[in-house]
C-alpha cells in the first residue's frame, strides 16, 4: 500500500488513473482507511501529511 508521501509523488494528471488502479484492485478503500486513521490518531506530523495525501487524491474535508 503506498504511503502519504508516494501518494503525493503522484503526478496530479494521473491521479484519476491511480484511482481507477485502486479501486480496480479493492485497494482504494483500506488505503482511504489508513489515510483517515493516521489523521486521526497519528502525531501532529503524520496527521497533516495524511491530510495532505487525501487533498491530493480528491478527497474533501470535513472539519
Amino acid at each position: 500500500m503506498p504511503s502519504p508521501e508516494e501518494i503525493l509523488s503522484i503526478d496530479r494528471e494521473k491521479i484519476a488513473a491511480f484511482i481507477q488502479d485502486q479501486a480496480s484492485a479493492k485497494t482504494l478503500s483500506p488505503l482511504v482507511k489508513q489515510l483517515n486513521e493516521l489523521l486521526i490518531a497519528g502525531d501532529e506530523a503524520a496527521s497533516h501529511l495524511a491530510a495532505r495525501a487525501l487533498r491530493h487524491l480528491g478527497f474533501a474535508e470535513y472539519a
